[in-house]
Order: C-alpha cells, then structure tokens, then sequence
C-alpha cells in the first residue's frame, strides 16, 4: 500500500496515498459552533467550505495540532458518494513520509471504539496504524455529506 506517514502528538499513522488530494501548510479554520472537540472548523477550498479535522484532538481526545513550520492539512476524499465525493480536510503536525507499507504483515490493532483507526503494520523497526478517512466519515455525518451539498463561499 503506498502511503502518506503523519505524525499527531506523537501518534504515527498512515493513510493510503490514493485517499489524499493534496497537502497544503496548516491554515487557520473558520470556527464551526456545536461542533465535536475535533472539528477544528472549515477551511475555504478553492471556494468551497471543507470540514476541518484537528488529528491531535482526534486521536488524544483533547489538544490540538501545534502551529508549526512542519504542520500540514491533507485535503483527504473519503470516496463517499457520487460524482462531487465527500472529503475533509486533515491538520496533523507533521507528513513525515510518502513509502510503500506491508499491508500483508498488519495485525489488527483492536480500536473498536475508534474504527477509522485500522490495522497496524510495520514501518522499518517501527510502526504505523492506519487511518481510514472513510470510516470516520461514516461516524460523523458532517463529513459524510457531499461536497455540492458544502456552502459555496464567493470568490
């Protein structure tokens, strides 16, 4: 599996390649109200508002991703959807890695309580746990919209 490598608090995680759009630097999102604590807010897209997913308050539960030079957002296609797919994007502090990983050698990493985190496969003499964009979006609604159903923001 070709795969992006991100770091969010410490936590290695890799999502496959063919899932990510593009990476940008970090941005700042528009605040979104009543919101989940991980949902950093929206971010104009070439005119359209994405969903804006903090990493670090994902996976820990509480902080956020830390504004540094190495901070990026995966603008990430969660293949939901007809013709426009659902997408949103993904702060984490750090892509540290594009590489090809095991998806053979992955053992199952148990996190029922968090099933967009998958199968945790072997990185050199580490380890990475996979990210599905998808199974996250099939758990919380607001990113399993279509993107035409997105407010459009002008120009």
């Amino acid at each position: 599996m070709r795969a992006f490598v991100f770091n969010a608090a410490g936590i290695r995680c890799a999502i496959d390649a063919r899932a990510v759009e593009s990476v940008h630097p970090l941005v700042r999102a528009r605040p979104v109200a009543g919101g989940p604590p991980w949902l950093a807010g929206a971010i104009d897209v070439h005119g359209e508002l994405v969903p804006m997913v903090d990493a670090v308050a994902l996976l820990h539960g509480s902080g956020s991703v830390s504004r540094t030079v190495g901070a990026r957002v995966l603008l990430v296609d969660t293949g939901i959807g007809e013709g426009p797919r659902a997408r949103f994007a993904l702060a984490v502090d750090r892509v540290s890695e594009a590489t090809e990983l095991d998806a053979d050698a992955a053992w199952a990493s148990g996190a029922l309580g968090a099933p967009w985190l998958g199968a945790v496969m072997p990185l050199g003499s580490d380890a990475v746990q996979r990210f599905e964009p998808a199974a996250l979006a099939l758990a919380h609604a607001m990113l399993a919209g279509p993107s035409e159903g997105m407010p459009r923001i002008a120009p």
